[in-house]
């Protein structure tokens, strides 16, 4: 059976099941076996999930602890058309939504916003280091520009952590697992007073990596963690509530990423002349890809760490009426020696790079309460908003014994005696500074038109400045291949208006029905990175902005027995932000319009009990309706009939839009035996299929699609206060590419076919599989 097939039969017969006669037993909220409702605060107040007029998905910690979702990467297994991926700078993370995203490990902006309690951070990659004492998640998808604002074209990611409690509770828990993976936590729960209460979380995690390198006989791939948070919160009086939360996380390791050669891309001939020029130990050249290297990886460092401070002042005033203040700060820097960056068994250059960034948000909110004027029918949410950034990124690049003689002597011979007289440490370095500073104002309001159909209409202006300089060096000219002098000065201005209208329609309190327009805009910028020729006017790029239309139904049915929530969208994105490979460096550029229309699919049945079904689906049609001046591919000749190096990609697939994302779950427990044991059984599946990754379309650069398999069985004691897990993780061990890119340097190995524009590709690698024993206890 196709493996689409499969899952769309899959959903039906959860659905189905869940509509059988069983379920007519009592389905209240309280009722073991009835689907419980999910609170999220997406539009700045606390609502049912179900009634919110969004395409929202919404893990609690209980889900995530069941599925073993542990950080962001975990989310790709819940939440259909999301998907996060790393590169080989550990800060290089991307946030995609619907096919949308961009890399943190450059000036470029995300397009998917992430928040933590309520504070936009402004660099995903400070975003990978754990899920500590996290309550849940809601993944808003689909432009959030009027309540989240700049950065949020295409959605949302919102990390909601605990507050303190009134009630004294702890927790610990310990695993072990595969790889040499270990992990602590454990949290504390301390009510002071009647009106004051402290909560303290830690945790500490460490692996030995799986990465296995043929050229040195060493595993990498190795890491420790460390993070903590302590929160405080005051109730000063009834009406008035301090929370202030201290964050620190700190990881250390080698930062390697595991990629390898895709011989899918390249003929016999081509990977030929690719190991004999790279000689003995030679390149492993093997598909589908494996977990074994050979590369030269030495004086490999990384080390990552950020702080951070929340403070969240709410003020009750009046009928009901909120005033919350919302002041953060947050350190994030990022320091990363990454060894050979050409991925070869060859010493030729390696690189030392630094992310820094400091950022500060101040918000103020006002918030009335359901109904609060006219008669009933209106309420509002209005606020003021202010953010700041000073981000830093210096790059060094080091060439190595073999560079002035190998690469130099291959494509520039006269250079090579002057390569070797000059300094190799230091061949060239690079350092960006940006300042940006961003103001809004906005308001939402929400009207009872009848009393199962309401209008909301929001509204938010955005002001951006950012300015910053770029200063490239050079001290060998055999560096030349790789970067370009340059030293500029950069500035960009824009202000943008976001709208949204949308219908909600509750027939029945069980099912809500919405339309919904929105747009999102993210601010344009500059461009950070060194390339081999200077930028110039390349280093500034416009504004991204989209335009939305959302139709949905929620409902939850048969006694809460059944929830199934479907959404049909079209979204546009004029002057999308794209970041491209040009066989050195990565820039980014305004590549045009793009079209993405689908419909997402979310449901969870409970057809006994005792058995817990989720699941979901994504289909997606995207298309650039408009992106004529794309980079051709790699090995082009600029033949303008055969292989332009400038091509029309108007009408082609966009990069990471696969057609088809869905995710299957089903857990299992047992009635209470031995004096009340209970064991549970899990297990989900998470499909993907095909899709582009290099930005140039290059078919050869087309991503199989791909299932992951993982189970978790769980003993829960009597009293219900420990838990002992045995947990695996791609159990049928799949082996796929998360994404694709043009092998560095290809003209020097030999791999170019410029007749056709061909050329050797490299992919990252997806995990392994693993598994893991986790116990624990509660109190």
């Amino acid at each position: 059976m196709h493996t689409r097939t499969g899952w769309l039969l899959a959903a039906s017969v959860a659905a189905l099941t869940a509509a059988q006669p069983a379920m007519a037993q009592d389905g209240a909220p309280n009722d073991v076996g009835a689907i419980e409702e999910v609170i999220v605060t997406a539009q700045k107040r606390a609502e049912n999930i179900q009634d919110v007029p969004l395409s929202i998905m919404a893990v609690s910690e209980k889900a995530m602890e069941a599925r073993g979702i542990d950080d962001m990467v975990g989310l790709e297994r819940a939440v259909p058309n999301l998907r996060l991926d790393t590169i080989a700078q550990a800060s290089g993370v991307s946030l995609r939504i619907r096919g949308f995203g961009a890399s943190s490990n450059a000036a470029i902006d995300p397009s998917v916003a992430p928040y933590i309690d309520g504070v936009f951070i402004p660099r995903p990659g400070a975003m990978l280091t754990t899920f500590l004492d996290v309550a849940g998640v809601e993944v808003l998808r689909g432009p959030q520009g009027t309540l989240f604002g700049r950065n949020a074209t295409v959605g949302a990611i919102s990390l909601k952590t605990h507050a303190p409690g009134d009630s004294l509770a702890g927790k610990l828990a310990a695993e072990a697992g595969s790889y040499g993976t270990h992990k602590v936590e454990g949290m504390i729960n301390v009510p002071v007073s009647d009106t004051f209460a402290v909560r303290f979380a830690a945790v500490a995690t460490d692996t030995d990596g799986y990465i296995k390198n043929r050229l040195d006989g060493k595993t990498y791939g190795e890491s420790d963690t460390v993070a903590g948070r302590a929160s405080a919160k005051w109730d000063a009086t009834e009406d008035l509530t301090w929370t202030v939360r201290l964050d620190y996380a700190r990881t250390n390791g080698d930062g390697v990423a595991l990629n390898q050669v895709d011989t899918s891309t390249a003929t016999a001939a081509q990977l030929a002349n690719f190991a004999a020029r790279v000689g003995q130990p030679g390149p492993l050249l093997a598909y589908p890809p494996g977990r074994e290297v050979s590369q030269l990886m030495t004086n490999l460092n990384l080390k990552d760490s950020q702080y951070g401070i929340n403070s969240d002042l709410n003020w009750t005033f009046g009928e009901g009426y909120t005033l919350r203040l919302i002041n953060a700060y947050r350190d994030w820097k990022n320091i990363q020696t990454d060894g050979d960056v050409v991925f070869t068994p060859l010493d030729l250059v390696s690189r030392d790079a630094v992310f820094d960034s400091e950022s500060q948000s101040h918000e103020l909110q006002v918030i009335s309460p359901e109904g609060a004027l006219l008669n009933g029918k209106l309420d509002f949410v209005g606020g003021l908003y202010y953010f700041e950034e000073d981000y830093e990124i210096g790059e060094k690049f080091n060439l190595g014994s073999r560079f002035c003689s190998f690469a130099v002597g291959a494509a520039a011979p006269p250079l090579v005696g002057a390569c070797n007289a000059a300094p190799k440490i230091g061949a060239s370095s690079g350092l960006f500074t940006q300042n940006a500073k961003s103001t809004a104002v906005y308001a939402q309001a929400t009207y009872a038109i009848t009393d199962t159909l309401d209008l909301i209409l929001g509204a938010r202006e955005t002001w951006d400045k950012k300015s910053g300089t770029f200063v490239q060096t050079i001290s060998n000219p055999g560096v030349a291949l790789l970067r370009a002098p340059e030293n500029v000065a950069l500035k960009f201005d824009d202000s943008q208006p976001n709208w949204r209208a949308s219908l909600s329609w509750q027939p029945t309190s069980d099912i809500t029905a919405f339309v919904t327009y929105s747009t999102g805009y993210k601010s344009g910028g500059l461009n950070s990175a060194g390339g081999a020729q200077p930028l110039g006017a390349k280093r500034l790029f416009d504004s991204e902005k989209s335009t939305d239309w959302e139709a949905g139904v929620k409902s939850v049915l048969f006694d809460r027995r059944l929830l199934l929530n479907i959404t049909a969208y079209r979204t546009k994105l004029e002057d999308f932000q794209e970041r491209s490979f040009d066989g050195t460096s990565f820039v980014v550029r305004n590549a045009g319009s793009i079209r993405a229309q689908g419909v997402e699919l979310e449901g969870q049945a409970r057809p006994i009990p005792l058995l817990a079904i989720d699941f979901g689906a994504a289909y997606l049609d995207s298309e650039f309706t408009s992106n004529r001046r794309a980079p051709g591919l790699p090995a082009c000749n600029n033949n303008p009939t055969s292989c332009p190096t400038i091509q029309d990609l108007t009408g082609r697939t966009p990069t990471f839009s696969p057609k088809w994302q869905a995710n299957l779950g089903a857990e299992l427990s047992t009635p209470e035996f031995g004096g009340g044991f209970v064991a549970s059984v899990r297990g989900d599946m998470a499909y993907t299929s095909e899709a582009y990754s290099t930005n140039d379309l290059n078919p050869q650069g087309i991503m199989d699609g791909y299932t992951l398999y993982n189970g978790r069985i769980t003993l829960t004691g009597p009293d219900k206060s420990w838990t002992v897990a045995l947990f695996g993780e791609n159990l049928t061990n799949e082996k796929y590419f998360r994404t694709k890119f043009p092998q560095t340097l290809d003209a020097v190995f030999g791999v170019r076919v410029p007749a056709t524009g061909a050329t050797l590709l490299r992919g990252f690698v997806g995990a392994p599989r693993t598994w893991g024993v986790r116990a624990a206890k509660t109190f």
